[in-house]
């Protein structure tokens, strides 16, 4: 089972805290690049769950989710003009969403760990990516932290 890792970086249009409170308030993840569609569409299945982290602010959210990867043009004129920038290669449908609040330094310091990443250059260029795929025990590790974080 995979469970996903976005990343919400800032666009020219509005911040990373923006772009991820627009796309969670509309029940809807966006895959800005063509690697994420690829991989989601590989690795998706249906008890994939989604964590949110937002640069410069830490692990934010975590969500359900709903469907499998649709178009771009699924999207209704409002949300496609709304959202182009972050659902230009497409977007998956979400609900169940908790909020979380693990800051930046904290989520930093908990993804290099779990995620056993060497040093913070290299958790960086995987960030950068927008997205990166979980195992079962890497989510169950962060989400532990982070919803002690939260408390």
């Amino acid at each position: 089972m995979s469970h996903f890792l976005f990343v919400a970086g800032a666009l020219r249009e509005r911040t990373s805290e923006e772009s991820a409170e627009l796309q969670l308030g509309h029940g809807l993840w966006g895959l800005c690049t063509g690697l994420i569609r690829t991989n989601l569409q590989t690795y998706l299945d249906t008890e994939s769950r989604g964590l949110v982290y937002v640069l410069k602010v830490g692990l934010c959210a975590e969500f359900q989710i709903l469907s499998p990867v649709l178009d771009f043009s699924a999207l209704d004129e409002f949300l496609s003009d709304e959202l182009r920038t972050e659902a230009r290669f497409g977007f998956v449908r979400i609900g169940g969403v908790r909020r979380l609040a693990c800051p930046s330094a904290v989520s930093q310091s908990l993804l290099l760990n779990v995620l056993q990443i060497a040093d913070q250059a290299e958790l960086s260029r995987r960030l950068t990516l927008g997205m990166h795929r979980l195992t079962q025990a890497e989510y169950d590790a962060i989400m532990q932290v982070a919803t002690g974080a939260a408390a």
